[in-house]
C-alpha cells in the first residue's frame, strides 16, 4: 500500500477499495483501477524493492524494465528500420530454432500486442550454399532510400554481399570480391548508389572500402594495420563515422570513434580514451549519432550531437548516455519516430527492444566530456633492430594414442574369439591412423588363417581429405540365401578413398579398392577365386540440425553409384545404385516430423545382399532378418520431447539421465532378389534416451503390418536397441 501511495497517490488506495465490488478477483480490481493486474503489479513492486536495496540497481536498470520488448526469444541482433507505404518494419538477424535467418516484425503491431507473434522469416540461412552462414554477432545491415537491404553471409571461401529488395522480397544481386575474405557492416550512401563496408583482405588487414553498385568499382579508403569496423555513412553524405583501434589504447583491445572526410580524406577523432566505442548509427536527419560504449563499465547507448553547420558537421566535444543498463546493449538503429531499436542481453538471450523519446532522454542527460588531450600517438608495430634471416622448418608429426581397446569373448558353440583396436593421431589432428586386429577361428587348425587385420591412414590436412589402407579378413561367413549355407572366405587387399567438399553442405566421395577373394563352400565341392576391383562414387548433401537424439530440421541425401567386377576370372560382376533421402519438418522448437525414402539396388553376377529389419529401419522385424539384392524403405516418424532431464538421488550421490523423447512411427518396405515378394510394414510408438550425448537407447512397441499391408500381427512387438534417429 505504501508503494501504491508513493507512486500513484494515496487516493488510489481509496479507489481500489471503492472498486472491490466490480469484480470477484482482486487482480481484476487492480487492472480496472491502476491498469495492471496483480502479476504485473507484483513485478513492478519487486523491481522497486530491488532498486532500493540492490546497490547495482540503485543507479542502473534492467533493460526489460525501461524499454519496450519487440522480440524476447532466442538470439537477435543487427536490427534495421524500414518503412514502406503501409508498414513500419524492423528487419534483423535472428536465431530461435538453431538456424540463423533474416526475420522481420511489424513495429507498430509489436508495440501494441501484449503477446508477440513469431517474427516472419524473409531469408532462410544456413541451409543453402548461397547463405551458408550469417555472422550472428558481427557487423550490421543497412537499408537504402530505394528500400534495398544490404547484408553479408559466408558463401564458400569468401563472404558475399547481398542486396535484397524489401518491396518484392527477393535477393536480386550478390557480389563477391576475389581479394576480400570477410565483409562486415555495409552502410548505404544517402543516394543509394554506393556502399561502405569494412573488410579483411588476404594479407590480414581490415580496412574500409566503398563499392559502387552501378559501376561495380571498388575503392579502398584506408590501408593500414589498424582494425576498422562498423562504418556508418552520414545522411548528409560528406562523412563516414567508424570504429577503430588506431588510438594509443588500441594495443589493449580498445576502440574509439573516428570520422572520415570524403572530400579531404582526413581522419579525425570523435572519441578518445581507454574504452570500447562501437556501432555508430546516424539519426535520419544526420544531426545525432548513437553508439555503444562501455566507458561506465556496462555497455550502454550514448548520443553525440552534430550542429550541422556544414555537410559534415563540426566535431562534437560532449556526448550523453541515454541508457543505464546493468547488462549490455548492442547495435542501435534509429526509426522515423525518434526511437532506437537495439539488441539487449537479458535472461541469457539477446532480445530486441525499443526506447522512445530519444531526444528527450538525451537533452535531459548529463553531458559526458570527451578528453581529446588523452589521444596520444597511434600505436605501431615495433621494428626489429637486427638483420633479417629466413629459414624453413618442416613440420614433423608427433603422434599419441587416442584409443586402445581390446576384448575377448567365449561362446559354447563358436568358441573363443578376441581382438583389439588402436587409434592414434598427430598433435594437430591432421593425420590419423587406425589399426584393427582380431581372430575368428573356431578350431585350432583355423587359428593362423582366421586373423583379421586392417590398417588405415586418414589425412585431413587439406581441403581434399583422403584415406588409404590395407586389410586382410578371413573366417566363416553366413550368406543369408536360400538354401542357407556357410562358407569360408579370405579377402585381402587395399583401398584408397577421398572426399571433396563442394560447400559446407555438399561433398563428393570416391572409393577404390582392389582385393583378392577366395571363397570355399562347405556343402558341396565349390571354390571361387576372384580379384575384385570396386569403384564407388557418391554425392552427399546434409544441412540437418540435430537435437539430443537425432535430426529435427533440414535434409540429408546420399546418391551412390558403384561397380564391382572380377578382373582376373570374371566370376563376379555387379553394379550398385543407392539413393537415401531424409527430410525433417520442424513443427515446434523441439518437435519434428521426419520422413525417409531409400532404395538400395544390386544386380549382376554374385551381387551382395542387403539386410533389413530391426530398430534402425523396418521396426518390428528381427534385426537383419530380411535380406535381398534389392531393397526399398519408407519411414515416417513424429518426434516429440517428453522429459528434459531425470535425476535419481541415492545416499552416495545423484544419477542424472539425459533427455527422453517420444516417437510415433510407421514404416513400409520390402527386400527381394529377382522376383518381388511382398510389402511389409509396422507402426507403433517408442522412447529415446540420450546418454551423455554419445549414445541413444531406443525402445519401440508396435504391430507389424504383414501380407502386403492386409493384416496386423497378433499381439505386439517389443524392441530394444541403440542408435540415433534416422
Amino acid at each position: 500500500l505504501q508503494f501504491i501511495a508513493r507512486t500513484r497517490g494515496e487516493e488510489t488506495i481509496l479507489l481500489i477499495m471503492e472498486n472491490l465490488w466490480r469484480a470477484a478477483s482482486f487482480s481484476d480490481v487492480l487492472k480496472f483501477t491502476i491498469g495492471k493486474d496483480y502479476r504485473e503489479f507484483d513485478r513492478e513492486w519487486l523491481y522497486a524493492l530491488k532498486k532500493q536495496y540492490y546497490p547495482l540497481l540503485r543507479d542502473h536498470d534492467q533493460a526489460g524494465r525501461v524499454s519496450a520488448p519487440l522480440v524476447t526469444e532466442g538470439f537477435n541482433s543487427k536490427p534495421v528500420f524500414v518503412r514502406d507505404s503501409t508498414h513500419r518494419w524492423v528487419y534483423f538477424v535472428g536465431n530461435r530454432t538453431g538456424y540463423t535467418n533474416i526475420d522481420r516484425i511489424d513495429l507498430n503491431e509489436a508495440l501494441k500486442a501484449e503477446e508477440h507473434n513469431p517474427p516472419e522469416t524473409v531469408i532462410e540461412g544456413e541451409r543453402t550454399n548461397e547463405f551458408e552462414a550469417f555472422h550472428l554477432l558481427q557487423g550490421r545491415m543497412s537499408v537504402s532510400v530505394q528500400c534495398e537491404l544490404a547484408f553479408v553471409t559466408k558463401s564458400g571461401e569468401n563472404d558475399a554481399l547481398h542486396l535484397y529488395n524489401v518491396r518484392n522480397g527477393a535477393v536480386h544481386e550478390t557480389f563477391q570480391f576475389r581479394d576480400l575474405v570477410t565483409i562486415e557492416s555495409p552502410s548505404w550512401s544517402p543516394d543509394g548508389g554506393r556502399i561502405v563496408f569494412s573488410s579483411i583482405d588476404k594479407s590480414g588487414n581490415k580496412d574500409l572500402y566503398i563499392f559502387d553498385v552501378r559501376s561495380h568499382a571498388l575503392t579502398r579508403l584506408t590501408n593500414d594495420l589498424y582494425d576498422e569496423r562498423d562504418p556508418a555513412w552520414s545522411p548528409r553524405g560528406g562523412v563516414i563515422v567508424f570504429s577503430s583501434d588506431r588510438t594509443s589504447f588500441g594495443t589493449t583491445g580498445r576502440y574509439n570513434l573516428f570520422s572520415f572526410d570524403l572530400a579531404s580524406g582526413m581522419i579525425s577523432y570523435l572519441t578518445a580514451g581507454n574504452e570500447i566505442d562501437v556501432s555508430p548509427a546516424w539519426s535520419p536527419d544526420g544531426l545525432r549519432l548513437a553508439f555503444v560504449s562501455n566507458r561506465d563499465g556496462a555497455q550502454n547507448i550514448y548520443i553525440m550531437d552534430f550542429d550541422g553547420r556544414d555537410s559534415t558537421g563540426t566535431l562534437p566535444h560532449t556526448m550523453k548516455r541515454v541508457t543505464d543498463f546493468t547488462t549490455a546493449a548492442f547495435d542501435p538503429a534509429w526509426t522515423d519516430k525518434n526511437e532506437l531499436v537495439f539488441s539487449a542481453f537479458e535472461n541469457f538471450q539477446f532480445q530486441l527492444r525499443l526506447i522512445s523519446n530519444v531526444d528527450g532522454k538525451a537533452d535531459s542527460a548529463q553531458p559526458v566530456g570527451i578528453d581529446l588531450a588523452s589521444i596520444g600517438t597511434h600505436w605501431t608495430v615495433p621494428v626489429l633492430g637486427s638483420g633479417s634471416d629466413s629459414a624453413s622448418t618442416r613440420y614433423t608429426q608427433q603422434y599419441s594414442l587416442d584409443i586402445v581397446q581390446s576384448q575377448v569373448a567365449t561362446d559354447p558353440v563358436f568358441g573363443t574369439s578376441g581382438g583389439a583396436a588402436i587409434a592414434m593421431s598427430d598433435v594437430l589432428g591432421n593425420d590419423l591412423y587406425y589399426f584393427l586386429i582380431y581372430n575368428t577361428a573356431q578350431s585350432r587348425d583355423e587359428f593362423l588363417e582366421s586373423f583379421n587385420i586392417a590398417m588405415s591412414r586418414i589425412s585431413l590436412s587439406r581441403r581434399t581429405n583422403y584415406a588409404y589402407g590395407v586389410f586382410h579378413f578371413s573366417g566363416r561367413r553366413y550368406d543369408l540365401t536360400d538354401p542357407d549355407i556357410f562358407f569360408f572366405e579370405r579377402v585381402f587387399g587395399g583401398y584408397f578413398a577421398f572426399t571433396y567438399p563442394l560447400s559446407r553442405f555438399d561433398r563428393l566421395e570416391a572409393n577404390f579398392s582392389l582385393s583378392q577373394s577366395s571363397k570355399d563352400i562347405y556343402t558341396g565341392v565349390y571354390e571361387r577365386k576372384a580379384l575384385l576391383l570396386s569403384n564407388t562414387y557418391s554425392f552427399v548433401h546434409d544441412n540437418s540440425l540435430w537435437g539430443p537424439t537425432g535430426p529435427l530440421d533440414g535434409e540429408r541425401l546420399i546418391l551412390t553409384l558403384a561397380y564391382t567386377n572380377d578382373i582376373q576370372h570374371s566370376s563376379v560382376d555387379y553394379y550398385t545404385l543407392i539413393g537415401d533421402v531424409r527430410k525433417y519438418f520442424r513443427l515446434g522448437t523441439r518437435t519434428a516430423y521426419a520422413i525417409r525414402a531409400a532404395l538400395f539396388y544390386n544386380d549382376g553376377q554374385e551381387a551382395r545382399r542387403y539386410f533389413m529389419g530391426g530398430s534402425w529401419d523396418l521396426r518390428g522385424y528381427p534385426r537383419w532378418g530380411l535380406r535381398g539384392k534389392k531393397l526399398w524403405l519408407v519411414s515416417q516418424e513424429l518426434r516429440v520431447p517428453l522429459i528434459d532431464a531425470l535425476a535419481v538421488s541415492f545416499p552416495f550421490g545423484t544419477v542424472a539421465f539425459g533427455p527422453i523423447r517420444g516417437a510415433a512411427f510407421i514404416d513400409a518396405g520390402s527386400v527381394w532378389d529377382d522376383v518381388y515378394d511382398s510389402t511389409l510394414g509396422s507402426a507403433g510408438i517408442g522412447l529415446r534416451l540420450s546418454i551423455g550425448g554419445i549414445l541413444v537407447l531406443r525402445y519401440d512397441i508396435g504391430k507389424r503390418i504383414e501380407n502386403n499391408f492386409s493384416r496386423l500381427q497378433n499381439g505386439l512387438f517389443y524392441q530394444f536397441f541403440f542408435g540415433w534417429d534416422f
